[in-house]
């Protein structure tokens, strides 16, 4: 099954219209021209919110692989730091690029307003700071650049809702849920914004069990045989991240409970699964976080430090997968690690991660 990164992008832009129902949101304001204009080459500060589980650890390859490919003439610096989902520690890294003279900045908080004073003040003394992927409260940036979390957890506890009603005959049931990092921006847009007041409307939805995953496959699973043995009648799992999606699944097997109702992500190794169990009744939906979101804040940095002008704002609907579409996505030849949503060539992911 040999298809083009470009050709999979392509689709999964069509799926948003197609599945999530919603256009790309953008603000009608655009920077000032010039008004960030320096001569190249340029350090820059990617200061990432997580680090060390296999999103993150693609993520930043993929952001470097970038990088180097489009404007290697153009950079001569390019740092990047990972917080561990730790506030202080990012506020640490953001004060410690700026002593290193940094020409911009590119920030994807860890917490939704923890970050919010520093950017404050970064925008205030005019340097360029680009927001990138997760929940932001923030109004003072460059710009934004993030697909939306609230739209990512709405849209899979509205399907859960649906699925639990074919089931039982009505909106009611018992479900688990798989929370990521406790206070992280993604957390935060996809369960508490996203999620959870959709669930709020429906008093037969029993959350009987709740646990923090860490968006990590082994500690959801650890997290998962506690739930499931301390809650032996569940219907469905509602999963913040694909990683832990697989643990709920497979946990849930192995305790007798075949086709559990779950969502997922586009982690390769859930699709594989899916398409596994597809024909034997298994079914889920898949809204994505595309890593490549974080190359579209590059762009805009890059763009303004060259004096041009470009969106405030944009945040993207989630591209989502269904029981129809998985086919299309899964790369059976690549390792179960592989987040699907990213502009690297499948030629580069195989370099990257092996693959035949």
């Amino acid at each position: 099954m040999k298809r083009s990164r470009i050709g999979i992008l392509v689709t999964f832009f069509a799926l948003v219209t197609i599945v999530a129902g919603t256009a790309q949101m953008a603000s009608t304001e655009f920077t000032q021209m010039g008004k960030y204009k320096k001569a190249p080459p340029y350090k820059i500060g990617y200061v990432y919110h997580g680090g060390g589980i296999d999103y993150d650890i693609q993520m930043i390859q993929a952001f470097k692989w970038n990088a180097e490919k489009k404007y290697k003439s153009l950079i001569s610096n390019l740092y990047v730091t990972e917080a561990q989902f730790d506030v202080n520690k990012q506020l640490a890294d953001i004060e410690d690029l700026i002593t290193k003279g940094v020409d911009g900045l590119i920030i994807s908080p860890v917490s939704p307003s923890a970050e919010v004073s520093i950017i404050d003040k970064l925008y205030d003394k005019g340097i360029p700071v680009v927001v990138v992927l997760g929940e932001y409260d923030g109004k003072k940036y460059t710009a934004y650049r993030a697909t939306d979390a609230k739209e990512f957890g709405r849209i899979g506890a509205e399907w859960m809702v649906k699925q639990l009603t074919k089931k039982n005959g009505s909106a009611k049931g018992n479900i688990l849920v798989l929370h990521g990092t406790p206070g992280a921006a993604a957390e935060v847009g996809r369960w508490d914004r996203g999620a959870k007041p959709v669930f709020d409307k429906y008093p037969g939805i029993k959350i009987v069990g709740q646990g923090n995953g860490q968006w990590a496959y082994d500690e959801a699973k650890r997290v998962c045989q506690t739930l499931f043995a301390a809650n032996p009648k569940v219907d469905g799992v509602w999963s913040c991240g694909g990683q832990m999606s697989l643990a709920a699944v497979e946990v849930g097997e192995a305790r007798g409970l075949k086709n559990l109702i779950v969502t997922g992500e586009d982690y390769n190794g859930f699709f594989k699964y899916w398409i596994k169990n597809k024909d034997t009744g298994f079914s889920s939906i898949s809204p994505t976080y595309p890593a490549w979101i974080a190359d579209t804040g590059l762009e805009a940095l890059i763009n303004v430090l060259l004096g041009e002008s470009v969106q405030v704002k944009v945040v993207f609907p989630p591209p989502t997968i269904t029981d129809d579409t998985v086919a299309k996505f899964v790369q059976p030849d690549l390792p179960d690690t592989i987040w699907l949503a990213t502009a690297v060539s499948d030629e580069s992911l195989k370099q990257m991660y092996g693959g035949k």
